[in-house]
């Protein structure tokens, strides 16, 4: 029986890109850091099958939460998604009923006669899992950093609003690198994020602390409440302050100050790398405004946003960003997402380190303001 299998976005076979093989470098330092891989609502009462960095995983809810291990039965390599969660918390292969308890130690194998021991080999890798912001967490190595922060999670002066995931044909990187882009905001965004009489991009700075990214600007925005009640400003225009952290490799938090209202309206975004070819964003918009109001139009209208976004993201030749710098032609606005690919081919090429203090990243440093950055003789393709 097959009915009750739930699969995430993602479910085939394992394709190229960043996101490498088990083993394979520089893909292998992408295994040390955690990543999205369910909403915790999607993990219930039976095995749940996704993709993380080209490996199939199997979460299902034991007695003590959210398990992660290989969805591979060890003894004809199974999937153990396609089998049942016992009353113990225990997984139960569907092909010969083998039952693996939450550690991935085989407990029961029914054609073995009583008293015999099960072999030391009869067990599943399991993999670190943990469940914070309504999200399962996999790490696939050792950890070199901790989950990404999410400030206002815990702030019960504001409300959260889970959108829909977004499954993508594209790297993680490109998806990412979109929400970096300040340049697209008013042009492919009109009257939502910007608007197209207005396109220059303000002057704003990054600075590299670890393996995060820190920036920000002020700009602009229009008041886009006749289609969808989600922005605080008075008026049809007004100032909004957006600060930026996007820890490396694949999570962004956005919180944008209305500044005539002095509201906020956060977002926080991070991606599952399947390794396949596409890969997944979950999102968060939350608010310390209209808190009574309903979240609907908040959910739909970053839906709309995201929409807008992927045929363009997913037309983008190669799939996989450039890292090297002259792999793209850069321009001054382009700062962040240069900064980012710097940042990220360091993370790879450091591997599964742990997280470098302040000042001991290669190439750390604030990034300067418009016009030097980065310069000709570090990219030459303006």
């Amino acid at each position: 029986m097959v009915e009750h299998v739930r699969q995430l976005p993602g479910d085939q076979p394992a394709g190229t890109g960043l996101a490498c093989q088990p083993g394979d470098e520089p893909g292998a330092a992408l295994r040390c850091f955690w990543h999205p891989v369910a909403w915790s609502s999607d993990v219930g009462s039976d095995p749940v099958r996704s993709w993380l960095l080209g490996e199939r995983v199997v979460l299902w809810r034991g007695s003590v939460g959210v398990v992660a291990a290989a969805d591979q039965c060890p003894h004809r390599g199974t999937a153990l998604s396609l089998g049942t969660v016992d009353c113990h918390g225990a997984i139960v292969c569907p092909y010969h009923g083998w039952s693996f308890d939450e550690t991935g130690s085989c407990t029961v194998i029914p054609q073995s006669p009583p008293g015999r021991p099960v072999p030391a080999r009869a067990r599943v890798p399991v993999h670190r899992c943990r469940e914070r912001y309504g999200l399962v967490w996999v790490c696939l190595g050792e950890p070199a950093s901790p989950i990404p922060d999410f400030p206002e999670w815990d702030d019960g002066g504001y409300r959260h609003v889970a959108c829909d995931r977004y499954t993508w044909r594209t790297s993680p990187e490109r998806m990412i690198e979109n929400f970096t882009d300040f340049g697209h905001l008013g042009y492919l965004h009109d009257g939502l994020l910007g608007t197209r009489d207005d396109l220059t991009v303000p002057a704003h700075r990054v600075e590299r602390q670890g393996w995060s990214l820190r920036y920000g600007l002020r700009m602009t925005v229009p008041n886009a409440n006749d289609a969808f009640e989600v922005t605080d400003l008075a008026g049809d225009r007004g100032w909004q302050r957006n600060d930026y952290v996007l820890t490396l490799p694949y999570t962004i938090h956005l919180a944008s100050t209305y500044e005539d209202r002095g509201t906020h309206r956060t977002l926080f975004f991070a991606v599952q790398p399947h390794g396949d070819g596409t890969c997944s964003g979950y999102c968060y918009q939350s608010r310390d405004f209209d808190l009574g109001g309903a979240d609907a139009p908040y959910a739909e209208f970053q839906a709309l946003l995201a929409e807008q976004d992927r045929p363009v993201v997913e037309s983008q030749l190669p799939a996989e960003a450039p890292l090297a710098p002259t792999g793209e032609l850069h321009m001054p606005f382009d700062k962040v997402a240069v900064t980012y690919r710097r940042a990220l081919a360091d993370l790879l090429a450091a591997g599964c380190s742990s997280v470098p203090g302040e000042g001991s990243v290669p190439g750390e440093g604030s990034v300067p303001g418009e016009g030097s950055v980065p310069s000709e003789a570090s990219v030459p393709c303006w």
